[in-house]
């Protein structure tokens, strides 16, 4: 199972840039076998409950989030994800990592091009606007 990490400052060089200079890097959990993968990817990104990913130098920035999984569908070449809850976030710059690390998750676990998630039922750009 692929999950979606935040490495601070790495400036795109460990994987697709995000956030202020930030990377996003894939990390892998043993093999674990499920007709769906997107909800145990998602569900185990939410449940870290800490910042720090062991002693690898990534970050959860969602760590303090209080989010659920719903559900997922995927359409030809986008998986869409619904979550309810809240988003805890530590700056501006955390916003692009936490859609980021939610949507890359999806992604590979799906093997979707693109991601959409909803949160409460809105589009997680506006739940995270800052307007």
């Amino acid at each position: 199972m692929t999950v979606y990490y935040v490495a601070i400052g790495d400036n795109g060089t460990s994987g697709p840039i995000t956030g202020c200079g930030d990377s996003l890097v894939a990390t892998t959990t043993a093999p674990v076998r499920f007709t769906d993968q997107v909800g145990p990817s998602i569900r185990t990104l939410l449940a870290n409950k800490n910042r720090a990913v062991g002693l690898s130098g990534l970050v959860n920035v969602l760590y303090q989030s209080n989010l659920t999984y719903l559900g997922g569908e995927l359409d030809g070449s986008t998986i869409t994800i619904y979550l309810s809850g809240q988003f805890m976030l530590s700056g501006v710059c955390d916003i692009p990592r936490a859609k980021a690390q939610l949507e890359f998750t999806a992604m590979a676990a799906s093997g979707a091009t693109n991601a959409r998630v909803f949160v409460n039922g809105r589009p997680i750009d506006d739940v995270l606007s800052l307007k």
